[in-house]
C-alpha cells in the first residue's frame, strides 16, 4: 500500500522531497555508493492477444550498504501496472511517485536485502507484434518493463523465466535451463547471468525459425522471420562464420575468452538499429543481414561490420560498461574501431582507408558542419535525456579521432593499454579518463590535452591553402589548435598552379579548394593523369568539393550534378560510385530547381539507365537500380520502372528482390498519374512476407494522392501507438514529405516538431533525430526554413538537446536557401512531370 510520508536522499536533497523522473545524476551516484551485488529474478507470463496485460513478478536481492535514506527503485509506467510490495513475506508500504517506487528504511535492514514485487509489466519497450515481440531497454527502458535500479554502473544478475503462447521460441542473454508446459503455455527458464548493466537485459519471444550451428567449438543458435527460404539459405553460413571470425579474433586481440558463455542472436524485420549488444542474445535488423543476390559491395561490408561491431561490443561495453550515459561514445567507439581492423582482412578486393573515409568522415562531417553539433564526450544531467546523446558524432567522427589516437601513440601502445583496461574493469564500470590514464603512463606524449581538444569540444577545423601550406582558419574557439598531421599535394599544369588538400583522406575538417584545382580534377577525371590513380584521392577530393558547395564556395549545384553525371561514367570503383550518386541525389532534390531538374532531367535518366545496363559488376548495377528508381520521372523513365515492376523488362543480371519490387511500386504510385491504387494493391497482393506486407498496409496512406487521405495519415502519427514500428513510421514520412509532395506537406511541419518532446520519451534513441532528418529532408523552400526558425524562435528555453536536434535536421535546408540566394534558385514547388 502507498504511504503518504516518505524521508528522501537527506544526504543529497531536503528531506521529504520526491525523486525527479528519470535517473538524476544525484541518484545514480547514491546508489553506487549505498546499493550492490543485485540480483533479479523475473517471471513474465506472456499471453497470445498483442494488447493483453503481460503479468510479472519478481524477486530482487541486494546488499545496502547504509539505512539513511529510503530505498528508490525505478519504474516508468502508470501507477496502476504495480500491485504488490513485500518484504520478508509480508506487505510493504512505498509510495509510488514521478517513475519510482520508494521505499521507507524501516522496511530494510543494513546488509542483505530481499523484495518481492507483483506488476503489469509496461508496453514501451517490449516492441510487440501480433505474433512476436522483443525488449530494446537502452538507454534506461528496462524501468518502463518491469521495477529494478536502471542504471549502468549497478551492473546485476538476471535470471528470467517467460511464460509463452504453446509454439513460441524464447530466448534471453543466459542459457535455456529447461522447457515445459503448464496449463497450455510453453515455460522457458533461463539462467542466472553474469554481472551487466540493465540496459543490455533483453529477450525475445514469438513465432521464429532456428538455425544452429557449431564453429570452433562454440554454439550459436540463430532466430529469424524470414519467410524466403532461398534467402536463408544463401546467407545463412556466411552469418555464422562472420560471427565465428569476430570472436576468435576478438579473443586473439583482447586475451580475454568470450565472457559470457553462450552466444544467440536473433535477426528482427523492422529492427530500430542495426544491432544491439545483449550479451548472449544480440538483436539485428534483419535485412542488413539477410541480403539480396546482388548485394553490393558496400552492403556486403556493412553486413560484416555490423556483425563485427555488436561482436566487439561483448568486451567493449558489455564486459566493460561505461560508468554513466555521457560515456556511451566509448563503447560506440570501440565497436567500431575493432570492427574496422576485423572486417578488412575478408575483404582484400577493397581499398579500405577509401572505404573508412567515406563510411565516417561525410556522415560526421553533416553533424559538425551544423550549428547544432556536440563535442564527442557530452554532458548529461538524466539518465532520460541520454538517447539524445546518439548521433553521427559518437558513431562517425569518434572512430576517426580514435584512429588518430593510434596513430599518435602506435598500434603496440594502443593494443596493451586496451588490455590492461579490460582486466582492470571487467564486469565492472570505467570512463574515458580512466583509459587515457592508463594511455599516458605509457607514453611520453600529452594525450590529456590532445583528448580535450578533439573529444571534449565541438566543431570541426577550416583549412586555407596559403603560399603552398595548409593553415588553420580561425577557429570558433579562441585558441583552440587542432593537432593533427595534414599532407597537401601541388601540381604545376600549364601556367597555373593546383592544390589539392588532405589528398590522403585522413585530415579532418573543411579543406578548401580554389575553383582551378575543382575544374582540373573533374575535367580530368577518369584519365590517366597518376593522381587518379589513386581512389582515396579521387575520394578525398570529392569530399572538399561537397563541403565547399554546401559553404558557396562553388561549383554552382548544377554545374556539380554534370560534373557527378560525367564521374560516374569513368568510375568504376563501387565505394565512390555509391558516394557520387548519394550526393547526386542530395544535390538533385535539395539544391537545384525545377527548371534546372527539367533541363537535365532526360541526360539524367538516359545516364543513369545506360550505366544500369552497362556495368558487368552486380553490386554496381544495383545501385544505378537504386538511383534511377529514386531519381526518373519523365515519362520514358516510369514506363521503364513499370515494366521492371512487371517483369516485362528485363536488364541482364538484375535481379528484382521482394523489397525491390515494394519500392518500385511505391516510386511508381508516387509519380504516376493516378493509377498509383491499383499498382499499390497488386504488390500488396503479391508481397508473400507477412512482416513487409503489414509494412506496406502501414506505409501505403502515406502514398495517397489524395491530400485529404495524406493529412488524416499524418494526424494518426500523433497518437503514440500508431507509431510503434518506427521503421514503418519512417518509410512513411519520406513519402509524405517527398520533394515532390513538399509544398502540401508544409503545414506537417511544425506540428511535427511540437511532437518532438513526445517523440523523444515515447520513442527510441535515434527517432527523434531520424524523425527530424525524415520530415525536413524533402524540404528544400524557404517556407519551410521560416517554420523551424519560427519554432526555435518560440521556444527560447527549449531542451538543449533537442534544439541540437532540430539544427542538424534543418542545416541542409538552411544552406539551400541561402544557396538560392547565390545561384538564384527560384522559389516554387517543383511539378509533376507528365508521361
Amino acid at each position: 500500500m502507498a504511504t503518504m510520508v516518505v524521508a528522501f536522499f537527506a544526504c543529497t536533497q531536503p528531506s521529504g522531497s520526491a525523486p525527479e523522473k528519470g535517473v538524476s545524476f544525484a541518484l545514480n551516484q547514491y546508489r553506487k555508493q549505498n546499493i550492490d551485488s543485485i540480483r533479479y529474478a523475473i517471471e513474465l507470463d506472456i499471453p497470445a492477444g498483442k494488447t493483453d496485460k503481460i503479468l510479472g513478478k519478481e524477486t530482487i536481492s541486494f546488499h545496502l550498504h547504509s539505512l539513511d535514506s529510503a530505498l528508490v527503485l525505478d519504474f516508468n509506467v502508470d501507477a496502476a501496472h504495480l500491485k504488490e510490495v513485500r518484504v520478508a513475506g509480508g506487505k510493504a508500504d512505498y509510495q509510488f511517485v514521478n517513475e519510482h517506487i520508494v521505499i521507507e528504511p524501516k522496511h530494510l535492514v543494513t546488509g542483505r536485502n530481499e523484495l518481492e514485487i507483483d506488476f503489469v509489466a509496461g508496453d514501451l519497450s517490449l516492441n510487440r507484434s501480433e505474433d512476436y515481440l522483443y525488449t530494446l531497454f537502452v538507454p534506461d527502458r528496462a524501468s518502463t518493463c518491469f521495477p529494478l535500479f536502471d542504471q549502468p554502473n549497478l551492473k546485476a544478475s538476471y535470471q528470467l523465466t517467460l511464460k509463452t503462447p504453446e509454439g513460441w521460441e524464447a530466448v534471453s542473454n543466459g542459457g535455456l535451463e529447461a522447457k515445459t508446459m503448464e496449463n497450455g503455455k510453453a515455460v522457458y527458464r533461463f539462467g542466472a547471468t553474469k554481472p551487466v548493466s540493465s540496459y543490455l537485459f533483453a529477450f525475445a519471444a514469438g513465432k521464429f525459425f532456428k538455425a544452429t550451428q557449431v564453429l570452433d567449438g562454440r554454439e550459436m543458435t540463430m532466430y529469424y522471420r524470414e519467410t524466403d527460404t532461398a534467402k536463408v539459405a544463401r546467407n545463412r553460413d556466411e552469418v555464422f562464420q562472420l560471427h565465428a571470425r569476430s570472436l576468435a579474433w576478438l579473443e586473439d586481440y583482447t586475451g580475454i575468452g568470450y565472457p559470457f558463455g553462450k552466444f544467440d542472436f536473433v535477426l528482427l524485420p523492422s529492427f530500430q538499429y542495426g544491432g544491439m549488444e545483449h550479451p548472449g542474445s544480440i538483436f539485428y535488423n534483419e535485412p542488413a543481414l539477410f541480403l539480396d543476390e546482388n548485394a553490393s559491395v558496400n552492403r556486403r561490408m556493412a553486413r560484416a561490420s555490423v556483425i563485427a561491431h555488436e561482436s566487439a561490443h561483448m568486451w567493449f561495453g558489455d564486459l566493460v560498461t561505461m560508468e554513466w550515459f555521457n560515456d556511451v561514445w566509448l563503447k560506440e567507439v570501440f565497436a567500431n574501431f575493432m570492427a574496422a581492423k576485423i572486417v578488412h582482412p575478408g575483404f582484400p578486393e577493397v581499398n579500405h582507408d577509401l572505404r573508412f573515409l567515406l563510411a565516417h568522415y561525410p556522415n560526421a562531417y553533416e553533424v559538425d558542419r551544423t550549428a547544432g553539433t556536440n563535442p564527442i564526450l557530452q554532458q548529461l544531467g538524466n539518465l532520460k535525456n541520454a538517447g539524445t546523446l546518439y548521433g553521427a558524432i559518437i558513431y562517425m567522427k569518434a572512430p576517426i579521432v580514435m584512429r588518430q589516437l593510434e596513430r599518435k601513440i602506435g598500434g603496440t601502445i594502443m593494443r596493451e593499454s586496451l588490455q590492461e583496461y579490460l582486466r582492470s574493469y571487467s564486469f565492472k564500470n570505467a570512463r574515458w579518463d580512466d583509459l587515457i590514464g592508463i594511455i599516458d603512463k605509457r607514453t611520453p606524449q600529452d594525450i590529456a590535452s590532445w583528448s580535450n581538444v578533439w573529444v571534449k569540444t565541438p566543431g570541426m577545423p577550416s583549412y586555407d591553402v596559403q603560399a603552398g601550406k595548409l593553415v588553420q582558419a580561425a577557429d570558433s574557439v579562441k585558441g583552440r589548435a587542432w593537432e593533427q598531421p595534414l599532407v597537401l599535394k601541388s601540381i604545376q599544369e600549364g601556367n597555373s598552379s593546383l592544390a589539392f588538400p588532405n589528398n590522403d583522406g585522413t585530415g579532418y575538417g573543411y579543406f578548401k579548394m580554389d575553383s582551378a584545382s575543382k575544374k582540373w580534377f573533374f575535367e580530368n577525371y577518369g584519365s590517366k593523369n597518376t593522381l587518379f590513380a589513386d581512389p582515396v584521392f579521387r575520394g578525398a577530393m570529392l569530399v572538399n568539393i561537397w563541403e565547399g558547395l554546401l559553404r558557396g564556395d562553388g561549383p554552382a549545384p548544377a554545374k556539380l550534378a554534370g560534373y557527378t553525371l560525367n564521374a560516374l561514367a569513368k568510375e568504376q570503383n563501387p565505394l565512390l560510385v555509391d558516394y557520387l550518386l548519394a550526393n547526386l541525389q542530395s544535390a538533385w532534390w535539395v539544391f537545384l530547381n525545377a527548371e534546372q531538374r527539367a533541363e537535365m532531367q532526360m541526360q539524367l535518366e538516359n545516364t543513369l539507365w545506360q550505366l544500369l545496363n552497362g556495368t558487368q559488376d552486380k553490386g554496381i548495377q544495383t545501385s544505378y537500380f537504386r538511383a534511377f528508381k529514386a531519381l526518373a520521372s519523365t515519362g520514358d523513365g516510369w514506363q521503364k520502372m513499370h515494366g521492371l515492376w512487371t517483369g516485362k523488362l528485363v536488364v541482364k543480371g538484375l535481379v528484382l528482390s521482394e523489397e525491390d519490387k515494394i519500392s518500385l511500386a511505391y516510386e511508381l504510385a508516387l509519380k504516376g498519374n493516378g493509377d498509383g491504387k491499383t499498382i499499390l494493391s497488386q504488390q500488396l497482393h503479391a508481397t508473400q512476407n507477412p512482416d513487409r506486407k503489414a509494412r506496406m498496409q502501414f506505409v501505403i496512406p502515406a502514398l495517397s494522392p489524395d491530400e485529404a487521405e495524406r493529412d488524416r495519415f499524418f494526424e494518426s502519427l500523433k497518437k503514440e501507438s500508431n507509431r510503434e514500428k518506427e521503421a514503418w513510421v519512417l518509410d512513411a514520412l519520406a513519402y509524405l514529405h517527398h520533394p515532390l509532395r513538399a509544398k502540401s506537406a508544409l503545414k506537417y511541419l511544425r506540428p511535427s516538431l511540437d511532437m518532438l518532446q513526445e517523440i523523444q520519451l515515447t520513442g527510441d534513441i535515434f527517432f527523434p533525430t531520424r524523425w527530424l532528418h525524415n520530415t525536413f529532408a524533402g524540404h528544400a523552400s524557404p517556407e519551410a526554413a521560416r517554420i523551424a526558425q519560427a519554432f526555435l524562435n518560440e521556444h527560447s528555453n527549449y531542451p538543449y538537446f533537442l534544439k541540437n536536434k532540430i539544427l542538424q535536421a534543418t542545416d541542409l535546408l538552411d544552406r539551400s536557401v541561402k544557396l538560392s540566394a547565390t545561384y538564384g534558385r527560384q522559389e516554387h514547388s517543383p511539378a509533376l512531370s507528365q508521361r
